[in-house]
């Protein structure tokens, strides 16, 4: 039973994947899905959508996970951005530079990473378009990563006071300079693990944050 419902929440959200205009990802699509059957899964770890284009490439992933809280608070740690080096791993530096519009935000982060044996020290802006408590959607400004695109989906779960977190993420890491940039163009699989990992940090470190902050009673 929870294979065939697993199957059919792969093949729900391949078939409703359509090509997008610019770099903006698609992130998750609830149409036909049940929240309460998700959770359920959820609630056995993280899930995880890896979505590819026609050549075999990596189009985006989605990471997900279950956060016993409600979207508001969710949404709360997501955008506390000043505190991300306090619980986002590999995050030095988060910042909001600019506000162009009303629910647009401009932000810089610096992190550093290891890629097997390598460290790197990436910077860059991001502009995030935001539907409060719903979903962000953020794209390349400048810095390091061009090309380099994501987003975050909150879907409550009726009756439950949880959410379900979705972090969507596509990270040029072909435009690295050598030798990381050379070799994840040349080995696909490393752009896709790197991806995957980045991706299941990101909403464990929001949910363990978020749940932290509730218990408390911040």
């Amino acid at each position: 039973m929870k294979r065939s419902l697993v199957a059919a929440i792969f093949m729900s959200i391949f078939l409703t994947t359509h090509p997008g205009a610019g770099e903006e990802v698609e992130g998750i699509v609830m149409k036909g899905l049940d929240p309460l059957q998700v959770a359920a899964l959820a609630r056995q770890g993280s899930l995880l959508i890896v979505k590819l284009k026609p050549d075999g490439k990596l189009k985006e992933i989605v990471a997900a996970t279950l956060v016993n809280a409600s979207p508001d608070k969710v949404w709360a740690t997501i955008q506390d951005y000043d505190n991300y080096p306090k619980f986002m791993p590999q995050t030095t530096n988060m910042r909001i530079i600019s506000k162009p519009a009303e629910n647009q935000l401009i932000t810089e982060q610096t992190i550093r990473i290891e890629i097997y044996v390598l460290k790197v020290k990436l910077a860059y802006q991001m502009l995030q378009k935001l539907e409060p408590n719903k979903k962000i959607r953020f794209t390349y400004v400048s810095g390091d990563l061009p090309g380099t695109f994501g987003g975050y989906d909150l879907v409550e779960v009726p009756g439950k006071n949880q959410t379900l977190l979705f972090y969507s993420l596509y990270s040029n890491l072909t435009k690295l300079s050598w030798p990381i940039g050379p070799i994840m163009e040349s080995q696909p699989d490393f752009l896709t693990s790197v991806n995957v990992s980045t991706g299941s940090m990101v909403v464990k470190a929001i949910k363990e944050e978020t749940e932290r902050k509730l218990q408390s009673g911040k």
